[in-house]
């Protein structure tokens, strides 16, 4: 899967937030959380994760969001993942998370999850990544009008999902033989709450929006402005206009989608894994699921990006077409 792009892009308290809503993209099905948290959030739960390396152009948060819309993240749903670049925002506010492990308990169904990917070396890395998890956990009980007391560990959950008691810091840093969470912020966590709480004095958390609305343009190439056929503000409008031959470009001319051309009659094909297969060009439906080397039927591009696929070479372009295509596979799945 290529690396995600936001829906928009903001900034807020310092933190430049990327929103990737899985309520708006869930290609593979995954399963999610369906409680709302509208008027009921009363705090935000911090959260560990450990640092990955990742190929340039992107960030361990971008990493972690696209293993969560890829089904590798198990069942773990949190609404932000942190790293020392960014945010990237997995849930809105409005919907619980699975990250607490309390079940029906207030750590999932009634705050805000904060994943902050750190080492165990806390280089100058993880504490950038730790900074910015205390600017965005700050702006969000700023937001929600809560103090430093509404500032949980993951942890917390843990012991009173176990029945024990004590005070919010008590339960934040007592033992719990299930999991020690976040485990690098933990051993100064009183130095953690320190800077969240810096940052709460530090005023109201600014938001800055994009300075212009996303674009998406249909043209052969970037450069050929003359071959133009739109712009559109939705990306699956650009798709649906984009002609063979053509692609869809963001503003900062990037293609995003191509609509064929480039492939051919019989052409090899290694399609990735858990790839949807269409009975059509034009259904929602999921046949099934496959993966692994097939053909190109014709070569043709049909509706929504998709080829026509079957199994052997010498099968392409035989009739009766229902005998020899397997199916309509996305071109955007193909190992290219």
């Amino acid at each position: 899967m290529a690396i995600l792009r936001p829906d928009t892009s903001t900034t807020l308290n310092g933190v430049k937030i990327n929103e990737y809503l899985l309520t708006k993209h869930n290609p593979n099905h995954i399963d999610m959380p369906s409680v709302s948290m509208t008027g009921k959030i009363i705090g935000v739960t911090v959260h560990n994760t450990d640092w990955i390396t990742v190929a340039s152009g992107t960030t361990p948060a971008e990493q972690y969001t696209r293993a969560t819309v890829n089904n590798n993240m198990k069942d773990v749903r949190v609404h932000y993942y942190v790293d020392n670049v960014c945010a990237w925002q997995n849930l809105p506010h409005s919907l619980s998370g699975w990250h607490a492990a309390d079940g029906s308990g207030n750590g999932n169904r009634r705050t805000i999850a904060i994943e902050c990917i750190m080492s165990s070396a806390y280089n100058s890395t993880d504490k950038k990544s730790e900074d910015n998890a205390a600017k965005l956990a700050a702006a969000l009980l700023k937001q929600y009008g809560l103090n430093i007391s509404h500032l949980y560990t993951h942890t917390h959950w843990l012991n009173v999902r176990d029945g024990r008691n004590g005070t919010v810091d008590q339960l934040n840093t007592m033992y719990n033989r299930y999991k020690m969470c976040p485990a690098y912020i933990l051993p100064h966590w009183a130095e953690f709450k320190k800077k969240v709480q810096s940052y709460l004095n530090a005023g109201t958390p600014t938001i800055s929006a994009p300075s212009a609305k996303q674009l998406y343009r249909v043209r052969k190439s970037w450069a050929d402005a003359k071959s133009q056929l739109g712009a559109y503000t939705s990306l699956e409008n650009a798709k649906k206009a984009c002609k063979v031959g053509y692609s869809v470009f963001d503003a900062n001319g990037n293609a995003v989608y191509t609509n064929g051309g480039k492939f051919t009659k019989g052409q090899k094909v290694a399609i990735r894994a858990n790839t949807p297969l269409f009975a059509s060009a034009e259904t929602t439906s999921v046949t099934r699921r496959i993966s692994g080397t097939y053909y190109l039927y014709d070569g043709i591009a049909c509706k929504n990006g998709r080829y026509r696929i079957t199994t052997k070479p010498e099968f392409c372009g035989k009739t009766p077409v229902g005998q020899y295509v397997t199916g309509y596979v996305s071109w955007d799945n193909f190992n290219q």
